[in-house]
């Protein structure tokens, strides 16, 4: 009996690291670098497969399809949302620990995507409608308007009761196609 034992718990461990293995090579395709550059290159390239490879527990939703991503640009808030055919959208937040951080942020993610995409995407950036934040939308001038991938970062202010709290938004999709 003992022997028996001793070899279960010699399989179990064999079988328990060849998994342990088997992810960190999912991870390690999925992420292979830490660069801001490569990782955005990984989401264009991504996005023309609605988001496909880097949707991962699909979460219950009523009004779109949605999945925790496997990929994570910053954070652990990030991802994948789907109104319907060819609609997929990659989406991070950050709440940030004041106002001041969260400007810091959305500026360095504004700075980060503008050197990372290059001179042939166009920089918009503008209040936000609904509330006190700024946006910045990044699209490619030489695309079809529903091919139109697009780059945007949203600092966005949320009132409570007692305080406000200040969040960035990171989305890689079509916005055109979104109604």
């Amino acid at each position: 009996m003992k022997s028996y034992t001793k070899y279960s718990l010699i399989l179990s461990s064999v079988l328990l690291a060849s998994c342990a293995n088997q992810n960190t090579k999912i991870t390690t395709n999925i992420m292979p670098t830490t660069n801001p550059c490569s990782k955005l290159e990984l989401l264009k390239s991504a996005y023309h497969d609605d988001f496909n490879q880097l949707k991962e527990i699909k979460i219950k939703a009523r009004a779109s399809n949605s999945w925790k991503a496997k990929y994570q640009l910053f954070g652990k808030n990030c991802q994948v949302f789907s109104w319907g055919e060819a609609q997929s959208t990659y989406s991070c937040n950050l709440i940030a620990p004041n106002e001041q951080a969260a400007r810091k942020y959305y500026q360095n993610a504004k700075e980060t995507t503008q050197q990372c995409l290059g001179e042939q995407w166009q920089l918009v950036e503008s209040n936000r409608i609904h509330d006190e934040g700024m946006k910045t939308t990044f699209t490619h001038s030489d695309v079809k308007a529903n091919e139109k991938l697009t780059f945007s970062t949203h600092l966005v202010p949320t009132s409570g009761l007692f305080s406000t709290t200040w969040t960035i938004y990171y989305y890689v999709g079509n916005i055109s196609s979104i109604k």
